[in-house]
């Protein structure tokens, strides 16, 4: 008999730490406030998390306030 594979119709939704990665790709960056809000983490998770990425083999770019605010950005460094 044939083995019967199933298919993957459904996409696997994005990990905490994909959406992460995804939200640093923003060429603006992104504040740790606009991180909390989009993942539902507290501001030191997010800044633990951003520990983890630089630890890893991301680097990560500090950005200087945007006019007005008062919170560093970060985003991906770029290649």
């Amino acid at each position: 008999m044939a083995k019967v594979t199933k298919t993957q119709s459904k996409k696997k939704p994005f990990t905490k730490r994909e959406q992460l990665i995804q939200l640093l790709g923003r060429e603006k960056g992104v504040t740790v406030n606009e991180v909390s809000e989009a993942l539902d983490w507290l501001p030191h998770t997010v800044r633990a998390a951003l520990t983890r990425v630089r630890a890893g083999e991301r680097k990560l770019e500090k950005l200087p306030p945007a006019d007005g605010e008062r919170c560093a950005r970060y985003r991906l460094e770029k290649a």
